[in-house]
C-alpha cells in the first residue's frame, strides 16, 4: 500500500519533470529561484527516503520471516524423506 503510494508519488513528479523540461524556454533562474527549488528538492528527497527506509524495515521482517518458514518447510520435507527412505529399506 505505502510502496504504491510512493510509485505513484514518484511517477507523477517524473512526468512534471519530463513535460517541464520539454518547453524551449531557456529563462535562467534566479539565484532565489535555485535556491528554492533545491531546498524544495531536498525536502521531498528527505521525505522520500525516510518512507523507503520505513518501508524497507517492514518488508526485510516480513521476507527474513517467509525465509525461515520456507527453510523450515523444506528442511521438514527431507527429514520425513529420510525416515521414509530408512523405514522402507529395514
Amino acid at each position: 500500500m505505502k510502496t504504491d503510494k510512493l510509485s505513484l508519488y514518484l511517477s507523477f513528479f517524473c512526468c512534471i519533470v519530463v513535460f517541464a523540461s520539454c518547453q524551449h524556454d531557456t529563462k535562467e533562474l534566479t539565484p532565489e529561484e535555485k535556491y528554492t527549488v533545491d531546498t524544495m528538492f531536498n525536502n521531498q528527497l528527505s521525505n522520500y527516503r525516510k518512507q523507503l527506509d520505513s518501508i524497507c524495515i517492514a518488508e526485510k521482517d516480513t521476507l527474513f520471516a517467509r525465509t525461515v518458514d520456507s527453510l523450515r518447510k523444506e528442511g521438514l520435507k527431507e527429514i520425513e524423506m529420510l525416515i521414509m527412505k530408512n523405514h522402507i529399506t529395514e
